[in-house]
């Protein structure tokens, strides 16, 4: 990969080189972090899991259902503009405040009284859970070290398992009492105040530390909100460009098994193969459970064969599982597919978000991950629900509507193959050598490894 050098600029301040923190307050790092994966895993499993309950509340045909998850979807790529706030306050102040304001809007949405309310709280809620989650993984790859890191980031998206039980559990007693799918987001509030309270002890990042005393030392104001807009969009003019376009791209291309999985194997399961609820919650535990298990497979391959192997051996297992998911009509096939799908899925998606905090310098880091994961990477999954629901008829069923979506990740392993270089054992410093500061003007462009 042909690295950019930094701007002699004067107004570049040095950064001193980067202390690793102690084990002791890693793990305690972790542990406050971990809740953002927990709450992501708790309600993306509501809607994994309640989307026939929901549908049926409101009345909802298939392309109803698949506008809604459109929108509500729409509210995790908005998380954008909360996310470049960690790179001109800090990572602390703003995952402190995403978790109080997503606490607020879950209450929202289980309080409201039609589709359209449903729709506007719930895209409001991912906005700040997007932005939360978005924040954690920034936080783990500046503060953990290179050799663990991989592992690191691993390991945050296997606690999602917590989440998901937890939502399965309540959805097979809240489904058939008088709560229903509102109990559901109900039972999260308590959690969410408890871990707004222990978030206090958060520490800033050693790297943002170091970067705000560059600035400091050097007399750089920090630059003002609409500043930060602007420059939010540098990476697509700058040396950075090739590197956003192509990790969006990869993210595009899991999306098309994400959105789809996500949206529509428990309306598939019950309505089209009548599943009863327990059957579904029991599916998801298991699938999110090998989830769990390819998140540390992920993780351990990265650190040891490197991230473009692994990268591309889930992304071919996640789109052959997802075919054989949604074009099987017996139960063990079905619930194979599922699981196989959801195991291959989150450990391509482990995967990529290493590769995605990696590949930026600090200054541009939050900003960055936030753009190709979160906004133009977000593309493709939050296209595919409305696609397939308008699809379902014309195509004869949910099925075959979603199946054609499987051959998404074979973009992926393309652009893997070919542009993405190696970063496994590598420092941030040496993947992004302009991390001192702003990047240079010239744009260097992604070669391959």
């Amino acid at each position: 990969m042909q690295a950019a050098h930094p701007n002699s600029s004067s107004e570049q301040p040095k950064l001193a080189p980067w202390i690793p923190r102690p084990r002791r307050y890693l793990a305690a790092l972790f542990a406050m972090l971990m809740s953002a994966t927990i709450f992501e895993g708790y309600d993306i499993t509501i809607f994994h899991l309640a989307t026939p309950e929901i549908a049926r509340t409101f009345h909802m045909a298939d392309p109803a259902i698949g506008l809604m998850a459109t929108i509500v979807r729409f509210g995790g790529m908005l998380s954008f503009f909360v996310v470049i706030l960690a790179d001109r306050y800090g990572r602390k102040p703003i995952i402190s405040t995403t978790v109080v304001c997503y606490t607020l809007f879950t209450l929202f949405t289980a309080l409201s009284t039609g589709v359209k309310s449903f729709t506007i709280f719930q895209s409001t809620a991912q906005i700040f859970l997007a932005a939360e989650f978005g924040v954690a993984v920034t936080m783990i790859s500046e503060e953990f070290p290179d050799a663990t890191r991989g592992r690191a980031i691993a390991a945050l998206h296997m606690v999602a398992f917590l989440g998901v039980t937890a939502a399965a559990l309540s959805y097979a007693i809240m489904a058939e009492s008088r709560w229903g799918w509102r109990g559901m987001y109900l039972l999260g509030i308590a959690p969410l105040v408890m871990v707004a309270f222990l978030r206090r002890r958060l520490r800033e990042t050693a790297r943002f530390s170091a970067l705000e005393r560059a600035r400091a030392a050097a007399s750089l104001p920090r630059p003002g909100f609409w500043t930060s807009i602007r420059n939010s969009l540098a990476p697509f003019a700058g040396p950075y460009r090739s590197r956003l376009l192509v990790m969006a791209g990869l993210w595009n291309s899991i999306g098309l098994i994400g959105g789809p999985t996500v949206t529509y194997f428990s309306l598939y399961a019950r309505r089209d193969h009548h599943w009863k609820s327990h059957q579904v919650a029991a599916a998801i535990i298991l699938a999110y459970a090998m989830g769990t298990v390819g998140s540390l497979l992920s993780g351990f391959l990265m650190d040891r064969l490197g991230r473009k192997f692994t990268t591309s051996f889930f992304y071919l297992m996640s789109g052959a599982a997802m075919y054989v998911l949604f074009t099987s009509d017996r139960y063990g096939a079905i619930l194979a597919g599922e699981v196989v799908t959801m195991f291959a899925y989150q450990a391509a998606r482990t995967a990529t978000s290493a590769l995605s905090t990696e590949l930026f310098p600090t200054s541009i880091r939050a900003t960055g991950y936030s753009l190709c994961v979160q906004v133009i990477g977000q593309i493709c999954w939050m296209l595919s629900p409305v696609v397939i629901g308008l699809l379902s008829g014309p195509l004869g069923g949910l099925g075959n509507a979603a199946s054609f979506f499987a051959a998404g990740p074979l973009l992926g392993v393309a652009i893997v193959l070919w542009f993405v270089p190696e970063t496994r054992g590598k420092t941030l410093e040496e993947l992004s050598p302009s991390a001192a500061e702003t990047p240079p003007a010239k744009s260097a462009p992604i070669a391959p490894a």
